[in-house]
């Protein structure tokens, strides 16, 4: 009986021997496989989402912002494009890639407009996504001439209707420059341009921009009642990447730049919410007493 409790041992350390240090090591690095642990890390939408929570400093875990990215019908995915993709959005599968909206990129300045913007509409819409538009904004320019400029595209043949995602306004540090003037000047032909934007189209626009850029530029309250696209490339959202302003609150979430797809990258995003929420959203960003064709 003894002989056969240590054969029984022998047999155990042998077989955690072999996983500990063979078989574990083999799937991580060979099969890029995932080991379940207390925290297991599970992905979806062609593992451009996980549940992995962010860390300040310290090593300590930050408080998430997400309602729960593995929750069914939690939260909403959605892609963002221009002519750097090319006319790969042809190709892209609604149901397959669990997208519920595109935003596409419209204008910048006060003349261009993305090569491709035009056509991604037209096939958004037959693949019935919902879709939205954004302007590159550039300080150096008038901010009502561009909010007539991004407001005419959006607004022709039907590009922005009442069950389209708002207007964006796309503001990064490229796009303020030395030409800018100073602080307060800067700050206040974006807020022109964003009530122009209002007051053409009917629709309350959206501010996207990252935490540096907003907390320099976007840091009193009367930039708060635009919502926010955030763009942070972190495995979660937590306030240390919201600008100030906001206090926290966000309605789009620009997670990654890399979600590839037939070797190009896309910009990923993900809605603060459910579709029935999205829809919603979109709802009230119609102002009040004024609706788009």
């Amino acid at each position: 009986m003894l002989k056969n409790l240590v054969l029984a041992l022998a047999l155990w350390f042998l077989v955690e021997w072999a996983y500990t240090e063979k078989i574990k090591p083999f799937l991580k690095s060979e099969l890029n496989t995932e080991i379940p642990t207390k925290n297991t890390t599970k992905k979806n939408c062609n593992n451009a989402v996980d549940n992995s929570l962010s860390k300040d400093s310290l090593g300590k875990q930050s408080k998430s912002l997400v309602k729960n990215l593995l929750l069914k019908d939690s939260v909403t995915y959605g892609l963002d494009i221009s002519h750097y993709q090319g006319d790969l959005i042809t190709t892209l599968n609604k149901r397959k890639d669990s997208l519920y909206f595109v935003i596409c990129k419209a204008t910048e300045g006060t003349t261009y407009i993305d090569p491709t913007y035009q056509s991604n509409c037209t096939i958004l819409k037959e693949k019935k996504v919902v879709r939205g538009a954004y302007h590159f904004y550039l300080c150096e320019f008038d901010p009502i001439d561009q909010a007539q400029h991004f407001s005419k595209i959006i607004m022709e043949n039907n590009f922005l209707n009442i069950s389209h995602l708002p207007p964006v306004m796309d503001i990064e540090n490229s796009s303020m420059d030395t030409n800018c003037g100073d602080l307060k000047t800067a700050q206040n032909n974006i807020l022109l341009f964003l009530k122009e934007v209002e007051k053409i189209t009917g629709r309350i626009p959206m501010i996207y921009t990252n935490k540096s850029t907003g907390d320099k530029y976007l840091n009193t309250p009367d930039f708060a009642k635009y919502h926010l696209w955030i763009a942070a490339y972190t495995k979660d959202l937590t306030a240390n990447n919201i600008p100030s302003a906001w206090d926290n609150k966000w309605m789009i979430w620009q997670r990654s730049d890399s979600y590839s797809f037939q070797d190009t990258n896309f910009d990923f995003d993900i809605f603060n919410g459910n579709r029935l929420e999205l829809r919603k959203f979109i709802r009230n960003t119609i102002v009040k007493n004024k609706t788009t064709n």
